[in-house]
């Protein structure tokens, strides 16, 4: 509503100025309600400035809001001031609904629980596999985003680009060993006690989701189905644990592991603006068919859009 006030004043006072001989001027400055609202109008674009009173000498104003909009474009920030100082920007994309386009939902920072199950969906101690369920983590940056509007803007099919880095953190002091080709989970040796035994994963992913908008351009609700394809840069074992002579070792125990080069998981995510909640699961194997025990990866998180 705030915004919807902003523009019909900017309107009003770009028609006036426009129309008075005596205020042949494209800047416009008034005072309402406390505040001082700033009007920059010049070809193709209008800018917005609202500033608002403080108690402080120092500072007489302090900046809550700047728009600009420029033919169907919108660009806008609010910002909350805070004691110390500090600007908050919301969060949020730069309102591309004034395109007339769907907006993805797919670039952002995301992190999650990682887990392993079967074919069967049963969760943890697969296969000779057991995880510390809540050392066990999935992080992801995702970078590049793009979507094809299909079916009235309320159905579109994005796809993007992002990297993944996940962490299975073991259970019952056991840790991951490649022996004679074939990967599999041993007890450690007698004596030592792990502090950590982790497998660790990095891909490179390419997601292909389709996205429904129920609510088309005026809704910020959405929910995405479809499968993230994944690349293999990086996997490892590493373990951490007390010599005899009480000395801290980390350890590099095995690289490869023949964690499969490729991945895929199937993928769902619905939230409402810049926040939304997702769920993973993989319908093949982390390791290679045969080199490897046969468990599956899920994950249940959180993602912040850009």
């Amino acid at each position: 509503m705030k915004k919807i006030i902003l523009l019909m004043m900017a309107l009003v006072v770009a028609f006036t100025a426009s129309n008075a001989a005596e205020l042949n001027q494209s800047d416009t400055t008034f005072h309402f309600n406390k505040k001082i609202i700033q009007i920059q109008d010049s070809i193709g674009q209008v800018k917005v400035k609202v500033f608002e009173a403080t108690n402080k000498d120092s500072i007489p104003y302090k900046a809550v809001y700047e728009g600009q909009f420029v033919e169907e474009k919108t660009f806008e920030k609010w910002t909350v001031v805070e004691e110390i100082g500090i600007q908050i920007p919301f969060f949020g994309k730069s309102n591309e609904r004034h395109h007339g386009k769907m907006e993805p939902h797919w670039a952002g920072i995301g992190w999650g629980f990682a887990n392993i199950s079967n074919a069967a969906f049963k969760i943890n101690n697969i296969d000779g596999v057991s995880l510390k369920s809540g050392s066990s983590s999935e992080f992801f940056v995702n970078l590049i985003e793009k979507m094809l509007p299909i079916y009235k803007n309320k159905l579109g099919i994005t796809t993007g680009l992002g990297f993944n880095w996940r962490t299975y953190s073991l259970d019952y002091n056991t840790h991951f060993v490649n022996n004679n080709g074939l990967t599999d989970v041993y007890d450690a040796p007698v004596g030592v006690k792990y502090e950590y035994s982790k497998l660790k994963t990095a891909h490179i992913t390419l997601p292909i989701l389709l996205e429904w908008q129920p609510g088309g351009l005026d809704d910020d609700f959405f929910v995405s189905v479809g499968v993230i394809c994944g690349v293999k840069t990086y996997s490892v074992s590493k373990i951490k644990f007390k010599n005899e002579s009480g000395d801290m070792i980390k350890r590099v125990e095995d690289k490869g592991l023949n964690v499969s080069p490729l991945s895929l998981d199937y993928y769902a995510q619905i939230g409402y603006g810049s926040f939304n909640v997702f769920a993973k699961y993989s319908p093949f194997s982390i390791f290679e068919s045969g080199k490897g025990p046969d468990v599956r990866a899920v994950s249940l998180g959180l993602l912040l859009n850009f």
